[in-house]
């Protein structure tokens, strides 16, 4: 059996979403979701005790930080996880000037959302 990989999932305080993504994600069985959070410091804390190896990472989270300022000390947090910039902003300049920050898709592209992290997961699709 393939080893599952833990998947830390970012996204502000739409609970839809969150449930949309979880859904989405775990019809791979290699995924799973170590954790959610609705702002910056719950989401570093997880990041820190959960050693996930994707955090998606939507820019409008609750709290006084965004998404892009709150990468690079999620990169702090857990070093070896890939950091994914998923959100309805357009922020794709922003996000590849800022280097903890591996990938940038926009939510209208959900569609490719699981084949994007299976890819920067390694995983085949």
């Amino acid at each position: 059996m393939t080893e599952r990989v833990e998947v830390l999932v970012v996204v502000e305080d739409e609970p839809d979403m969150r449930m949309t993504l979880r859904f989405m994600l775990e019809t791979d069985p290699r995924i799973s979701i170590a954790g959610e959070a609705e702002d910056a410091a719950t989401a570093i804390e997880l990041a820190r005790s959960s050693n996930p190896g994707l955090i998606i990472l939507d820019h409008s989270i609750q709290g006084e930080m965004m998404g892009l300022q709150a990468a690079p000390l999620l990169r702090e947090a857990a070093p070896q996880a890939k950091i994914l910039l998923f959100t309805a902003f357009d922020l794709k300049s922003e996000a590849a000037a800022e280097p903890a920050i591996d990938e940038y898709l926009n939510k209208t592209d959900i569609g490719v959302l699981l084949p994007t992290v299976q890819r920067m997961l390694g995983l085949p699709a």
